[in-house]
Order: structure tokens, then C-alpha cells, then sequence
């Protein structure tokens, strides 16, 4: 992706001067230079706010259009691109005002029209969300605005928002029936249990809480990514320079507040651990909270669901993607969810299964799960998850919260015992953890040998595109012509793993009918998982679809890898909260994409929008899966 630097402009006027006395005739003006001064003044009107806002800048827009006309009349030979003028200096009346001084051309337009040709560049925002509006609470669709680094931009209507691993509209970010905090009455409930966020607000803003109150949010400032183009002019009718969002992706907390290092304590009784402190004694090392409100992997607790695990396509999980949680009892008792003999032991120095890398008697770094028909038949089963245990070596990320949001942070205690990470990803990506293949190679096995499972690591597809035809324009000198895209993204890369890996992956980009939001999957690629070394160690089930040129679109917002294996649904957890959907279904991962490929013009060329206008999900919406409708407005993509 590229980043645009070209400022807003909000009016565009033609100037041709007005320093000469005007004549009584426009015989003397000619042809060419009338209709240069006409066309010109047409496109500071369209590029003028309408109704009200723009009464002042249609003003300015027609006092330059009688001194455009004066100029001419009085000029010697009036002709184009002149037309009489000589050199101006403009103020325009909008709501920011612009100061130009130039030698007059057909070229020289207040505003972006006469920048970049009249094409609607393509831009790439990163930054502090430092505002955010809804433009109607009452619509589930609506748009708003959103400003990062001083620049205000349109969220269209039916915009869809990326958390890391949560997907919502934008109207969901200020409903507080999706930020309420939700904890399982079977643990202590905090009080107050998060930060406050104001009605009508997303609490994700700066501007939420300018003065920095105690117990409102935000407490420390939330980042977005966001690309979009900007309209030259005035297409969308907010104005000319308006930067138009197409994708939000995603949304973060600083660079997602993640770390490493062992587990050395584990709170049961509140669904807690530290990381990289001293082994056993609490309070040592940084607390992780895992924010999972529909109890997924253990106990159900989340201070804003917005910031969740995903609870269908594991978050948590070992570093080839087998489920994992954190047991809501201590040992010896057992989590049926993750029970404790999931987690088998190496055995002493000398016994033929003895991993010569662990100490004798801790957790396995491999394990192996047997044959399984059926949920509670076997030990280890695969039909459950894997517990995470003290000395696992995990990575996190996830989203800083106080313990107590009404007290101010004291300097004098240390800060881990003041704050704790809410984790929506957690994974001892070290661990591995393989499931029974088919005894055949027909596929399809669950049912003789029990589930197996994926995970999607890395996701980058590109959008295509085509040379832009840019038409041309005598009002503003623009002879025209074609940009050319020696370089269309035709690439994908798809890499992820499972943990059979003797069975087939097929790759598929999940297309959703606009009218009734059902879903469709479109065959990309195979991939055949690599077998790794003997025992089991290394890249054992990885798998990689990665292509520099071919066909791949359209581009959908989801993808999806399924197993030959064979998908199933494992059994539902259980506790007072649960997820309403049922238990994980396996053998198949679903992802948004998170980084589209987009193309660019080559040097010495305009630059190019952004080609949302070839994306099926923008264009069309999603049937309210999850978009109810087309991007609206849809970010310009044509001079």
C-alpha cells in the first residue's frame, strides 16, 4: 500500500486574474477563452459545499467568474491558455482557508482539480484515532467521520471495521450494548468493572476524553489503519479533497500491547496468569486476562467485548493451531473443557519417548493425540482442548486495562500490579500438537480417527488492476491520456497449518451474496502440508499457497482453508456462560483478510485511486453478512 500526502482543499475556482480595468465589449474575448472561463466557473461551484455551508464559497466562486470575464474583455489578444491574465494571488472563502500565488494558466485551480490530473488518489492513514462520529444512531448502517493525524474522513454508510480478531460496523463501535463488559457470575466481580465510555461515543477516541477523566475511556489512546481516496472532485458531494474510507484494518491499541515469556503463575479462581515473573509467586510478572465473553477457553470474562478472541476460529491455540485454554480449576482436579491428561508429561532419560529437550516430568512440547471416534473415548482426546500450564513459553497481545479504572497509576507500585493485559491472542507457539491421520487416503476420517484442526498465519491477497484512461479536460489543461500498470497485483500468499498434515488443503476465497448474505466457496489453490522431520518436530503440517501472478479475484473480505481431513463440530464447552453457536467446528479456518496488495502507477505518473470499484463486497454489500449494503458513498476511483 502507499501513502498519499496531498492535503484537503474544500474549493476549487479558476483563476485568471482581475488586475485589468475591464472593457465595455467580450467581442474581444474569444471563443476558447469564454468557454475555458465558463468551465472553470462550473467547476468551483461543484467543488463548493452545497446548501448552506457553500452560500460563501459560491460567492467567491462567481466574483472571480465576472473578473475572469472582465480580464479578457480587456485584454490586447486574449487567447488561451492566458487568456489575458497575468499573475494572481487568490484567498478562497471555505471552511479552511487557502493562499495561492501563481502565474495564471488553465493549470492554476484553487484546490485539488488541478492536482494529480483530475485522478482521485489513493491513500494510506496510520495514526491515533483522535475523533469519531456516527452521522445516525438509529441506523445499524451508518456512517460517520473518523480523524487520525489532523485529517477528517468519511466512513461511508454499511462500513465494516477490522479488531484484531473481532469484525463489527462502524455503527457497532458506539453501541454500548457491544462494548458492555460481560463476566461469568461464578468469578469475583470487578467493581467497576471498566472504564466508562459516554453515550453516543465509542470511547476509542481522544476526543472521548479530552481532559483525561479517571474512570472514562479512552485511558490510553486506540490506533486504526485505514486506506481510502481522496475526491478531486467533489464526486461524493463533501467536498473537493474529501478523503473517502474504503477499509478499516484494523483497529489496535498502540502496536497491540504484545510480549513473550513464560507462564509463571496461574490465578484459577479468576481466570488469570502472569508472564515473566518469578515461577509460582504472584504478582511478579505482567497479568493476562484473556478477553473471552462467551467462555470459549475457560472462565467468561471480557471488560469490552469489542477487543474478544475469536471463539469460531481459535485465537488460542498451540503454535500449529490445536485449541487451547486455561483450566478453571487447579491440579490436580480436571477441566472437562481441558482436561489435565491433555497435557502428557515426558517421561524419564532412557524411555523411548523421552524428548531429550525437556526436563523429565514437565509438559510435552510435542504431543500427539491417538485415534478417537468419539468425544471422552480416549487420553489425550482430541475432541477437547489443551490446557496451557505453568512454564509454557507463550506469546500475547491484546489491550492495557487498569485494575481499578478510578485510581490514577502510582509510580511507587509496580505497574504489573496495577494493569493487566485483556489478550484476545494467546499461543505457546512452540507447542505442537498433532492429531491421528486417515487410515486411508480417501479423507473425511473424523469419524474413524476424530477431528483435526487449522490455522490461517499469514494472509496477503492483491487486487488486481487495470491502466486508468484519464479523459481530457481543456478547462483545466489536461491534454489526457493513459496511466499504465505494468505491475497489476495478481499475488497471493495463504500460509498456515494443520495438524494432520498427510491430508490435502484447499484454499477458498468465501464469496457472500449481496441479497441474502449466504456464503459461496471459490477453489483458489491445493496445498500439500509439508511432512517434517522424524518426531514430529519442525515445520510438520505447514502449509503454503503462495503465487506471484495468477487469478485470483475478486477479492472477498474472507477466506477460508478446509482439510481433506474432514470438517466436524466438536462438543460445546460448559459453564455458565457458553458460546450460543456450539462447539469449534474443525478441520476449516475462516479469516479476514487483513493486508490487500494494492496496484500503483509507475514513476513521472499521476497517482492512481485505489481499486475498490472491482470489489464485490464494497460495491455490492454483503446481504448483512456482515455489510448490509454498498459502500455509501463509494470512495471515487475514476477521473
Amino acid at each position: 500500500m502507499r501513502t498519499a500526502v496531498v492535503r484537503a482543499v474544500a474549493v476549487a475556482a479558476l483563476v485568471l486574474g482581475a488586475s485589468l480595468a475591464p472593457s465595455p465589449a467580450l467581442a474581444k474575448c474569444k471563443k476558447e477563452c469564454k468557454t475555458l472561463i465558463v468551465n472553470g466557473f462550473r467547476a468551483c461551484k461543484k467543488a463548493c459545499p452545497k446548501k448552506k455551508p457553500g452560500r460563501t464559497c459560491r460567492a467567491t466562486c462567481s466574483t472571480q467568474f465576472n473578473s475572469d470575464k472582465a480580464t479578457c474583455r480587456s485584454a490586447t489578444n486574449p487567447t488561451p491558455p492566458s487568456c489575458g491574465a497575468t499573475t494572481t494571488t487568490t484567498t478562497t472563502a471555505s471552511t479552511s482557508t487557502i493562499t495561492f500565488s501563481t502565474t495564471s494558466t488553465t493549470m492554476q485551480l484553487l484546490g485539488l482539480p488541478v492536482l494529480n490530473g483530475n485522478v482521485p488518489p489513493g491513500f494510506a492513514e496510520a495514526g491515533f484515532i483522535q475523533a469519531a462520529t456516527l452521522d445516525n444512531p438509529t441506523d445499524p448502517t451508518s456512517g460517520g467521520t473518523l480523524t487520525l493525524n489532523g485529517t477528517t474522513m468519511i466512513v461511508p454508510a454499511n462500513s465494516v471495521v477490522q479488531f484484531p480478531a473481532n469484525t463489527l460496523t462502524w455503527a457497532a463501535l458506539f453501541d454500548q450494548m457491544v462494548s458492555n463488559p460481560v463476566y461469568d457470575p461464578g468469578l469475583p466481580q470487578p467493581n467497576p468493572s471498566n472504564l466508562a465510555i459516554p453515550q453516543g461515543k465509542t470511547g476509542l477516541a481522544l476526543a472521548d476524553n479530552p481532559a483525561q477523566q479517571l474512570g472514562m475511556s479512552p485511558y490510553l489512546p486506540f490506533n486504526a489503519v485505514v486506506v481510502g481516496n481522496i475526491d478531486v472532485i467533489n464526486a461524493t458531494g463533501h467536498g473537493a479533497g474529501a478523503y473517502i474510507i474504503g477499509l478499516i484494518l484494523p483497529i489496535g491499541q498502540d502496536v497491540g500491547n504484545a510480549g513473550q515469556g513464560f507462564m509463571t503463575f496461574i490465578d484459577y479462581a479468576k481466570g488469570r496468569f502472569e508472564v515473566g515473573g518469578t515461577f509460582g509467586v504472584q504478582n511478579t510478572g505482567t497479568v493476562i486476562e484473556i478477553n473471552d465473553p462467551t467462555g470459549r477457553y475457560g472462565w467468561a470474562h471480557s471488560p469490552d467485548p469489542r477487543w474478544s478472541v475469536d471463539a469460531d476460529n481459535p485465537t488460542i491455540t498451540s503454535g500449529n493451531g490445536f485449541p487451547m485454554g486455561l483450566p478453571k480449576v487447579a491440579p490436580p482436579a480436571i477441566d472437562p473443557d481441558r482436561p489435565l491428561f491433555n497435557r502428557p508429561v515426558n517421561p524419564p532419560i532412557g524411555d523411548p519417548n523421552n524428548d531429550p529437550f525437556v526436563q523429565a516430568g514437565a509438559p510435552l512440547q510435542v504431543i500427539v493425540m491417538p485415534p478417537s471416534s468419539a468425544p471422552g473415548t480416549t487420553q489425550p482426546d482430541p475432541w477437547t482442548q489443551v490446557p496451557l500450564m505453568l512454564g509454557d513459553y507463550v506469546a500475547y497481545s491484546g489491550v492495557l486495562y487498569k485494575n481499578d479504572p478510578n485510581v490514577p497509576i502510582d509510580p511507587a507500585i509496580p505497574w504489573n500490579r496495577q494493569t493487566y493485559i485483556s489478550a484476545n491472542t494467546v499461543s505457546p507457539d512452540k507447542l505442537a500438537v498433532y492429531t491421528a491421520a486417515c487410515p486411508d487416503t480417501s479423507g473425511a476420517c473424523t469419524g474413524a480417527v476424530g477431528p483435526a484442526y487449522l490455522q490461517i498465519g499469514q494472509l496477503v491477497i492483491g487486487t488486481g488492476g487495470t491502466p486508468i484512461n484519464v479523459p481530457a479536460n481543456a478547462a483545466l489543461g489536461i491534454g489526457g491520456g493513459t496511466i499504465p500498470l505494468p505491475e497489476p497485483k495478481g499475488n497471493i500468499v495463504f500460509n498456515g497449518f494443520v495438524t494432520d498434515s498427510t491430508q490435502l488443503v484447499d484454499v477458498f476465497a468465501v464469496d457472500i451474496d449481496p441479497s441474502t448474505g449466504a456464503e459461496s466457496h471459490r477453489l483458489l489453490g491445493t496445498a500439500l502440508p509439508e511432512p517434517g522431520p522424524a518426531g514430529g518436530k519442525g515445520n510438520k503440517g505447514r502449509f503454503r499457497f503462495e503465487v506471484g501472478k495468477g487469478n485470483f479475484l475478486p477479492v472477498t473480505r474472507v477466506y477460508t482453508a478446509i482439510s481433506r481431513h474432514g470438517t466436524i463440530q466438536v462438543p460445546n464447552q460448559i459453564g455458565n456462560i457458553v458460546p450460543p453457536q456450539g462447539g469449534i467446528v474443525s478441520g476449516q479456518y475462516h479469516s479476514p483478510v487483513l493486508t490487500l496488495a494494492f496496484p500503483d502507477a509507475p514513476p513521472g505518473f499521476p497517482n492512481i485511486p485505489n481499486n475498490f470499484d472491482t470489489i464485490p463486497f464494497l460495491i455490492n454489500g454483503e446481504g448483512g453478512n456482515l455489510a448490509a449494503g454498498p459502500l455509501s458513498p463509494l470512495p471515487p476511483s475514476a477521473p
